[in-house]
């Protein structure tokens, strides 16, 4: 089967701000592209998230190893009247020479940790900043959301029911994506099943069964096309008749040698309903048939569920997973830290960074469990697991793409190593302290630079 990783890489170089090619004519006509650092990261958790999953490294050095400019693009931005030529004629040749440092896709970070590092020529680095944010901070977004509802869930499991109130197809696909790897087992989306390999999982409208004389009879012609693992909405009409009538059908698919899948309940007191169609479903001698459940749901609603003793054994999550509401955003930044004139610290209230080329150390305790990181200086001999790793050396990927369901394990294996107290629902987030020589470089610079204009 032929997957995304396998298919041309998007051409990115247009996807940016404006300002971001009239700082670079600003440089080109200053000659200035001296080699330059910058982070990516973000600065703050949302409400109640211990740590954030980072997400969309790979495409994001696919997509920055392959940015290029195409005549059409240098024709459109010479009709706006703002570039001079020789600038617009130096965009045919760019291309990306620089190095990329980042954190394995997958990886439970802690706020201001830098995600991604890049030292590259001025020019090339600072053209990276846009895209580069675009593609990590949504995905980066949309995996933390997804592994909260499935910490939340478990041992249920999640599916991703978001495609219809996602904005639109690039936040459906990449949602998707997010979502796996972030622990859901499964998407309804047709085209990520295809184009990333992602088990897709889907039951019936509420359409389907109103088609029919009567709702035994649309779950008879359900059964009969899908005869293996059907699920059932049963909530059209009377739940708990509907769960009878599922019964019913599964006896009869048992009589075939078949069996019926799972009921999905999509309304009312989904945690009283969950307990009373279970009887019936045993009652019947249906003990293997699951109950699955849907309506407007996210990790609050799941836990409360749980706590009220829920017999629900699966979740189709939607729109509060692929939109991560109510997380509209989250505010990732990408800061220059060091040029030719040494480390570069912004002093804004608020808005403070940590200057220098750094690295991310990870402390454990002895029982494995992760206690917290340090970032550090690069070279500062700290003793910790380093986590920022090369994956682009003069332009080039050097380090092979993990698949998806490489990053899926890895983070899931990374994540259950957090603290419980960063795992929870309302969790204390995980730390990130500083070295003694970077606390030190960040007084030096702001004594150097505060109160200059």
């Amino acid at each position: 089967m032929t997957t995304m990783t396998e298919k041309k890489i998007d051409n990115r170089a247009m996807l940016t701000d404006l300002y971001q090619l009239t700082m670079n004519a600003a440089y080109f006509r200053s000659r200035k592209n001296d080699k330059a650092t910058f982070d990516l990261f973000i600065r703050k958790l949302p409400q109640d998230w211990g740590f954030f999953i980072a997400n969309g490294i790979e495409d994001a050095v696919d997509y920055a190893t392959n940015l290029s400019f195409e005549d059409e693009d240098i024709e459109y931005l010479g009709g706006q009247g703002l570039f001079d030529k020789s600038y617009l004629d130096s965009l045919k040749n760019f291309r990306f020479t620089g190095d990329i440092h980042a954190v394995r896709e997958g990886t439970p970070i802690a706020p201001n940790t830098p995600l991604v590092r890049v030292t590259a020529p001025r020019m090339e680095a600072q053209l990276l900043e846009t895209m580069l944010l675009n593609t990590i901070n949504f995905q980066t977004m949309i995996a933390t959301k997804a592994n909260r509802v499935v910490n939340a869930a478990s041992p249920a499991r999640v599916v991703d029911f978001g495609l219809r109130r996602a904005q639109e197809k690039d936040a459906a696909m990449k949602g998707a994506r997010a979502a796996f790897i972030g622990g859901a087992v499964a998407t309804s989306n047709v085209l990520a099943g295809k184009e990333y390999g992602i088990p897709i999982s889907g039951t019936q409208a509420h359409s389907f069964v109103m088609s029919f004389p009567s709702e035994i009879e649309a779950f008879r012609a359900y059964a009969e096309t899908f005869p293996n693992n059907s699920t059932l909405l049963v909530d059209t009409y009377d739940t708990l008749q509907g769960a009878r009538n599922a019964a019913v059908v599964g006896k009869e698919l048992e009589a075939r040698g078949k069996r019926l899948g799972a009921v999905r309940l999509d309304s009312g007191d989904l945690a009283d309903l969950s307990k009373r169609v279970r009887v019936i479903l045993d009652n019947a001698r249906l003990q293997y048939v699951k109950i699955l459940a849907s309506n407007d749901l996210n990790e609050y609603k799941i836990a409360e569920l749980n706590k009220n003793g829920a017999r629900i054994d699966g979740f189709g999550v939607g729109t509060e997973l692929i939109t991560a509401k109510p997380v509209a955003a989250i505010g990732g930044v990408y800061k220059l830290v060091e040029d030719i004139d040494g480390a570069k610290i912004k002093l804004s209230s608020d808005k403070k960074t940590y200057p220098g080329k750094k690295q991310v150390y990870r402390f454990s305790k002895k029982n494995g469990f992760y206690s917290h990181d340090v970032l550090a200086l690069e070279g500062e001999g700290v003793d910790g697991k380093p986590l920022l790793e090369k994956f682009v050396a003069n332009g080039e990927r050097i380090r092979e793409r993990m698949n998806l369901k490489e990053i899926r394990a890895f983070c899931l294996g990374e994540v259950v190593k957090m603290p419980e107290s960063a795992r929870a629902l309302v969790a204390t987030p995980y730390e990130l302290k500083t070295s003694v020589a970077l606390e030190r470089l960040v007084e030096d610079l702001s004594t150097k630079y505060g109160g200059r204009q």
